[in-house]
């Protein structure tokens, strides 16, 4: 039987991905524990849950599409351990530089109102809150770190989290 070799960079990818699914887990766990604690009651209808559906699909997809392109332009994954090597400004980073980020909070809230967690709503500030921390102390350090120039021309163009209305072609802010 011929061994499977995985060396340590590939090791921390693996345990990045099993970090952040477990803590959509606990997300959604903590929502429905905290929704049965606090006896909240169901507010959503049915269309706010089709509307869930269709938020938390939204929010999957803009996941994928983030890190697809993260593996394919920027060449590497979203870890720590295996970074990628090219600055990625195409597609939804074209428009906000932290579009995995906000698929999370998309899918959550899509999932508060698809399974009627209004919990979902009080955790949501929280976890924003923390993840804009993390992004502003550490990640983008990091990244003006290894791209330089390139990474301050591009937060000079692309929002951090809300896109820009008026813009130009090229992402030049309009006065």
């Amino acid at each position: 039987m011929k061994r499977i070799k995985i060396n340590a960079k590939r090791l921390g990818t693996i345990a990045h991905y099993i970090g952040v699914i477990c803590e959509y887990f606990f997300v959604i766990f903590f929502a429905i524990w905290l929704n049965n604690v606090l006896k909240l009651p169901n507010l959503f209808n049915f269309l706010f849950r089709i509307f869930g559906l269709i938020l938390s699909a939204f929010g999957l997809f803009l996941i994928f599409w983030s890190c697809l392109l993260q593996f394919k332009i920027g060449q590497g994954t979203t870890g720590f351990s295996e970074p990628t090597k090219r600055l990625v400004t195409y597609g939804p980073y074209g428009h906000v530089r932290n579009p995995m980020m906000e698929g999370q909070f998309f899918f959550f809230a899509g999932l508060g109102f698809l399974l009627d967690l209004v919990a979902m709503f009080i955790i949501l500030p929280i976890l924003i809150l923390a993840i804009h921390g993390f992004i502003v102390y550490i990640e983008e350090p990091n990244l003006k770190r290894r791209f330089g120039q390139d990474w301050v021309s591009y937060t000079e163009r692309v929002a951090r989290w809300f896109p820009r209305i008026c813009r130009t072609h090229n992402n030049a802010h309009i006065k």
